[in-house]
């Protein structure tokens, strides 16, 4: 069975704030934004050691 990414309760709508800000002024580079991020974090599925666990996930958090 392959990895699954877990996302923090707070990535999310971090993300989605990230995005409408951006898009008030280029809504087309917000979309890539938001694409772009969501490309680069897929990378952890091949790569698990590339990114870094947060304190507040770290010991079962």
């Amino acid at each position: 069975m392959g990895e699954a990414l877990v996302w923090t309760e707070r990535a999310s709508p971090d993300i989605e704030a990230i995005v409408r800000y951006i898009a008030r002024r280029n809504p087309q580079a917000a979309a890539a934004i938001g694409l772009g991020i969501y490309d680069r974090v897929q990378l952890l599925l091949t790569h698990p050691q590339a990114g870094s666990v947060l304190d507040e996930l770290r010991d079962g958090g």
